[in-house]
């Protein structure tokens, strides 16, 4: 509970800080912590300063600035803490940093940013063996496919020779079971005996 009541507050210190919309700024998302433009804009910055390939993939500011509305519209608390969290480190100590800090907290190994995959990233080996196991699984199926054909092909085969023989059946059943005779007073094979 004391953990909560930690968080509560510290939470209370960012949103007033950061949620207080002031006169004259446009609020996008209106509620107990409204998302207003400025906090989207500083957001983008950040993200675009400290994520750059991250900005990139998610299609700029504009579309940046559309997910953090939507998670604001969603009531995604934790993701509105992150965005506040990222907001107050931008606004408050970004501005103190020395161009050379700043450029050292760029090129450091860094976690992945917002909306990114938190998986590592594989390394070549992982990425071969995936590749393996790709190929396997499609070969696999290649060779299941072709069994069920082989197997589709074998039944056909022996409908196919059970029609014949049922044909031959029913031929031998039809052909008639005496004999033509030859007829000396006519002269001709016209005499049946059966």
């Amino acid at each position: 509970m004391s953990k909560f009541r930690c968080f509560v507050s510290s939470a209370l210190l960012v949103l007033a800080g950061l949620g207080t919309a002031q006169a004259g700024e446009k609020v996008l998302v209106p509620g107990d912590l409204p998302l207003t433009q400025s906090m989207v804009d500083d957001y983008c910055r950040y993200v675009a300063w400290r994520w750059p390939q991250v900005f990139a993939q998610s299609g700029g500011p504009e579309r940046l600035g559309q997910l953090v509305v939507n998670d604001w519209k969603n009531g995604d608390r934790a993701r509105q803490r992150a965005i506040l969290e990222h907001l107050k480190w931008w606004r408050e100590d970004f501005p103190k940093l020395s161009p050379a800090e700043r450029e050292r907290l760029v090129t450091r190994p860094q976690a992945p940013g917002p909306d990114v995959n938190p998986l590592r990233q594989a390394s070549v080996e992982e990425a071969r063996q995936g590749l393996r196991a790709q190929e396997a699984i499609h070969m696999a199926m290649l060779q299941q496919w072709n069994d069920a054909r082989q197997l589709q092909t074998r039944a056909l085969s022996n409908i196919q020779a059970n029609h014949h023989e049922t044909m031959k059946l029913i031929i031998a059943n039809m052909r008639p079971s005496g004999r033509y005779v030859y007829n000396p007073a006519t002269g001709r094979y016209d005499r049946y005996v059966p």
